[in-house]
């Protein structure tokens, strides 16, 4: 193969994977305090949608609700907001006795177990364990640090 042809293949190529990046990466603005020391108000993350949650990631997931928590309904379109929080523990690990409301002694399948990094944060703490379809994506890198910290 030519160079050029090598060239328009390798620019093809590359058109073609964009439209598939976009659907798989997003950037996500974090707001509040809720995950100081490790993020601050204003850094822009790069995440990582339809991907498993581990312990110890950092991950996006749907805003509970005020009144039902994560056990409303879901909230496809985004418009209730996001939480970026860490994963304590999925499916089959120890339910850690902090968490809010029932507490088998396993996470059940289908189900997460989320902290933020600073004390204040709201997370499994005050809403019980999140579904984990109400997962956006995995921050998979910080893009850019942002201002001050803010209060959680």
């Amino acid at each position: 193969m030519s160079a050029a042809a090598l060239g328009w293949a390798a620019a093809a190529l590359l058109i073609g994977a964009v439209p598939t990046a976009r659907l798989l990466l997003s950037t996500v603005t974090v707001r509040g305090g809720s995950m100081t020391p490790t993020l601050r108000h204003g850094d822009v993350l790069l995440v990582l949608r339809r991907r498993r949650a581990r312990p110890g990631r950092i991950v996006v997931v749907q805003r509970p609700d005020r009144h039902t928590g994560w056990s409303g309904p879901a909230d496809p379109s985004g418009a209730a907001g996001w939480y970026v929080k860490r994963v304590v523990a999925v499916a089959g690990d120890p339910v850690p006795s902090w968490v809010a409301g029932d507490r088998p002694g396993r996470v059940p399948p289908g189900m997460l177990v989320l902290r933020g990094d600073h004390p204040r944060s709201e997370d499994s703490k005050q809403w019980g364990m999140c579904p984990a379809d109400r997962m956006y994506g995995v921050v998979l890198l910080r893009l850019r640090t942002g201002g001050e910290p803010a209060a959680a």
